[in-house]
């Protein structure tokens, strides 16, 4: 939607009490290094060009109004007496987490606001809509009331909203690089101390497609939260072994543990373990190759990565595994599932000159083969909230 739409659709909303201001937050593709992140290890995402857009203006009322247009669908949040601790169980607690987070940390600091937005990024595609949602707003939050959150605290407040709030218990690397993303690069972003370097990439003439398999597994339980426990789990089993007493993250291991780890852990727990470890080399090895420009072996790795979340990590599902076996038969560099898993997306790098036929010729054999249409569309990477003007 143009800009001058988004603001038509506020006044005719909100009335026509002034121009309100305008903040945005991207998605994000997370290249390589998958459930690394809540385990204290390495992860390779980009900012995306496609963004949230939280459209805002102060109103008189002690209430924050919402309204979604991609879900044409609206919401309050009442100010006067507390903010309520309780959730509704739709799109607003994300907002409803942070706005909470924020009266606990700074009493009485927030004032009647009007929130229009609108996203591109794909609600439930495993490109984080979430996130780009919540930094959307809390940049917003902490702009017009002058709250003065520094970065981290304002991603981290994303985070705890989404956590504690939500209660999905993801990582800090969506709204990290959401904030952080630098066009044309990738973020290695070493999740233990909360810090990153940019990966200049050298795509030697390859695009980043994204195919979204428009499916979710999720309802059968949430067994996101779950791979954390499990992750815990080891951790916590480990720590009470003589060897590994001090050990602080699953991500402090190497791979030289791993046979001491098998011979540990239960079979699954040790599977979990194993790709941390794993997938954390690999992050490594395809942020050097990919500043390189070693398409051909950075790809192997996206391979590698994903058969270790489908076979090790069990998050994948029949969806993923198709487009991913596919690009291998098509002979594409590298193709693997970004995001939590159990449907969303998978990444694929695709030669320049053969994009548009390699998706259509793989969004053909996914209608033949589930009856269900998959949505692809290009991305680069591209600016996060820091480096926008508006």
């Amino acid at each position: 939607m143009q800009l001058t739409e988004l603001k038509e659709k506020f006044t005719e909303i909100y009335g026509a009490d002034g121009e309100p201001n305008i903040y945005r937050a991207p998605g994000r593709v997370n290249l390589i290094g998958e459930h690394t992140d809540y385990n204290d290890g390495l992860v390779l995402p980009i900012a995306i060009d496609l963004t949230t857009r939280a459209l805002v203006r102060r109103n008189p009322k002690e209430t924050i109004r919402l309204y979604s247009i991609d879900l044409e669908e609206g919401g309050r949040i009442p100010l006067g007496g507390g903010i309520s601790s309780k959730k509704s169980g739709c799109w607003t607690d994300y907002i409803g987490g942070i706005i909470f987070s924020l009266d606990k940390e700074k009493r009485n600091a927030l004032s009647g606001l009007d929130i229009l937005l609108h996203s591109e990024v794909p609600i439930g595609s495993g490109l984080s809509s979430s996130a780009a949602l919540e930094m959307a707003v809390a940049s917003a939050l902490n702009t017009e009331f002058e709250l003065g959150l520094e970065p981290l605290e304002l991603i981290r407040l994303c985070q705890n909203a989404e956590n504690e709030f939500v209660g999905a218990n993801t990582g800090i690397m969506d709204q990290y690089v959401s904030y952080f993303g630098r066009e044309n690069t990738a973020l290695l972003i070493d999740t233990a101390r909360t810090s990153h370097r940019y990966v200049n990439l050298d795509l030697a003439s390859h695009e980043l497609l994204v195919i979204d398999t428009t499916v979710s597994h999720t309802h059968e339980g949430n067994k996101y939260n779950q791979r954390r426990e499990e992750c815990e789990d080891a951790l916590n089993l480990l720590k009470k072994t003589d060897k590994l007493v001090h050990l602080s993250s699953l991500s402090d291991l190497s791979p030289e543990d791993l046979g001491y780890v098998n011979s540990t852990l239960p079979e699954i727990l040790a599977n979990r373990t194993r790709h941390v470890v794993e997938e954390n080399q690999r992050v490594k090895r395809a942020a050097a190759l990919l500043a390189e420009g070693k398409i051909g072996k950075a790809g192997e790795l996206f391979f590698a990565s994903h058969r270790s979340l489908r076979d090790l990590y069990e998050v994948s599902c029949p969806e993923l595994d198709f487009l991913v076996n596919f690009a291998r038969k098509q002979g594409i560099p590298g193709a693997r599932m970004t995001g939590g898993g159990f449907g969303g997306s998978t990444i694929h790098i695709v030669p320049e000159g053969d994009s548009d036929t390699y998706l259509k010729e793989a969004g053909e054999a996914y209608l033949a083969e589930f009856g269900i249409e998959a949505e692809g569309f290009f991305v680069s990477p591209s600016n996060g909230l820091k480096e926008f003007t508006s």
